[in-house]
């Protein structure tokens, strides 16, 4: 059975993935069927979208299963990573080992433009991948206007979301992104759903199973978090 479709992004539970790998036991990879787990379970009760951070390549495995199931997707790119499909080198990734820099690898204008074609909406995820808050107000409008321009230019489609790096955002950020010409941009689980520059989503990962994805929306949960 297929999940329930809806036409409104603002009535949907966003989850938020990164990596999706088999092989690659890291904090930000999980299995394809674990994923699959958790978007079924939380999809019995509301309507879901996944999105994906980074624009790992990696995660475009589990898109065909995920369009099967009538779920819609969003990825989040960081631009300058897409112009060669480089592994996203950032300080927190940093690495010498082979296996992490292949899982690493991000997905190229072109594999993007594919995705675009296959309905997946294409969002922004700053150029570099920085932590915002630390920025230069210059700095913060090239990251969201730089992002954004080449996105549209590359994918040809407007880009109208960005997703915050590392989930980090405050009143001069949600302002740059909404001065850039962004509609909605999206944090993690401490968003505020009235604010469309603060759409919250749930960042599951491969320590939660199906049934802990599905504590972690009761507003108990959130009570004693």
């Amino acid at each position: 059975m297929k999940a329930r479709r809806t036409t409104s992004v603002g009535s949907r539970l966003v989850l938020c993935y990164h990596a999706v790998s088999p092989a690659w036991e890291h904090r930000l990879s999980i299995h394809t069927e674990l994923l699959l787990r958790q978007v079924q379970a939380l999809a019995r009760f509301r309507p879901v979208s996944v999105s994906f951070d980074d624009a790992f390549r990696n995660a475009a495995a589990v898109f065909p299963a995920l369009r099967e199931l009538g779920i819609p997707i969003q990825i989040f790119a960081c631009t300058g990573f897409a112009r060669n499909g480089s592994p996203l080198t950032i300080p927190e990734l940093e690495t010498a080992d082979p296996v992490d820099l292949s899982q690493l690898e991000t997905m190229s204008w072109d594999e993007l433009r594919t995705h675009a074609a296959d309905s997946v909406q294409i969002g922004s995820h700053t150029v570099t991948h920085p932590h915002l808050t630390s920025l230069s107000d210059a700095e913060l409008r090239r990251e969201l206007s730089t992002s954004k321009e080449e996105i549209e230019t590359e994918v040809g489609r407007p880009c109208t979301a960005f997703a915050y790096p590392y989930g980090e955002y405050d009143d001069r950020i949600t302002a740059a992104a909404r001065s850039t010409g962004y509609t909605r941009a999206y944090a993690l689980w401490n968003g505020s759903k009235s604010d469309p520059y603060a759409v919250p989503r749930l960042d599951l990962y491969r320590r939660h199973s199906a049934m802990r994805a599905l504590l972690m929306t009761t507003p108990l949960h959130r009570l004693v978090a």
